[in-house]
C-alpha cells in the first residue's frame, strides 16, 4: 500500500488477539492482529467481528484487544506503519502467531556419541537451527533425508552419532527470521563450548 505523505489522519496502531485461525507457533501463545486503523481499538474490534472493516481474513475472528502487547498508539500513517513493521518482529519472535505468518525458526540441540571421542567434556552435542518441528529435523539428520531435488538435508556426523534431543539445553525461544535463528545458534554454540561441551555445527 503506497504511503500518501500528505495524509495527516490520526492513525491507531492495535493489537487484537485472534481465535486459531492458524496453528498456533507456540501453545501459550495465541494468534494475533497487529495492524493500523482510523478507529479506535475496540470499535474496531467490533467492527471486524460485525463483518465490517479489513482485512476479510480477521472478520469474525477477534476475541479482545490486547493493550498488554500494546497500548493504543495514535499517530501520523508513516509512523503507524514504521511501528507496525517492527511489532509484528517482535511478537513473532516472543512466539505469537502474527498476521497469519506461522514461519517461525527454533535452534536446537542433539547429543553425539563417538566412541572413539577421547574426552568429550561436559557432552559432545550438535547444535543447529531449523524452521521446521525440532523432532522432524532431528530425525531429517538421522534417516539422512534428502530434498525433493536431491540435496542432502543431514548433517553426517548427526548422522553417524546423533542419539537425541537434549532438551536441557534448548530453550522455547523462536526468531522471526533466518537471519536471527542463524545469530542464535552461533551463540548457543559458543556458550556450550565455553561451558566445556565438545560442539558440531553452529555455523
Amino acid at each position: 500500500m503506497p504511503t500518501d505523505p500528505s495524509d495527516d489522519r490520526a492513525y491507531h496502531l492495535v493489537v487484537l488477539e485472534l481465535d486459531d485461525i492458524k496453528p498456533r507457533i507456540r501453545a501459550d501463545r495465541p494468534n494475533l492482529y497487529v495492524g493500523m486503523t482510523l478507529h479506535g481499538a475496540d470499535e474496531f474490534a467490533a467492527g471486524l467481528n460485525q463483518g465490517r472493516y479489513k482485512p476479510h481474513w480477521a472478520r469474525h475472528h477477534v476475541v479482545r484487544v490486547r493493550e498488554d502487547l500494546c497500548p493504543e498508539i495514535i499517530t501520523d500513517r508513516v509512523q503507524a506503519r514504521a511501528e507496525m513493521k517492527k511489532l509484528e518482529l517482535t511478537l513473532r519472535g516472543k512466539g505469537y502467531t502474527v498476521n497469519r505468518i506461522t514461519q517461525a525458526y527454533r535452534t536446537y540441540v542433539i547429543d553425539l556419541h563417538d566412541p572413539d571421542l577421547g574426552d568429550p567434556g561436559k557432552g559432545y552435542v550438535y547444535v543447529g537451527q531449523t524452521s521446521k518441528s525440532v523432532e522432524d529435523r532431528l530425525q531429517e539428520h538421522l534417516t539422512g533425508a534428502r530434498s525433493k531435488k536431491g540435496h542432502n538435508l543431514a548433517s553426517a556426523v548427526v548422522k553417524r552419532f546423533g542419539q537425541s534431543l537434549n532438551h536441557d539445553l534448548m530453550t522455547e525461544k523462536v526468531y522471526p527470521t533466518k537471519k536471527a535463528a542463524l545469530k542464535a545458534e552461533r551463540r548457543l554454540a559458543e556458550r556450550l563450548r565455553k561451558a566445556g561441551y565438545v560442539v558440531e555445527g553452529g555455523h
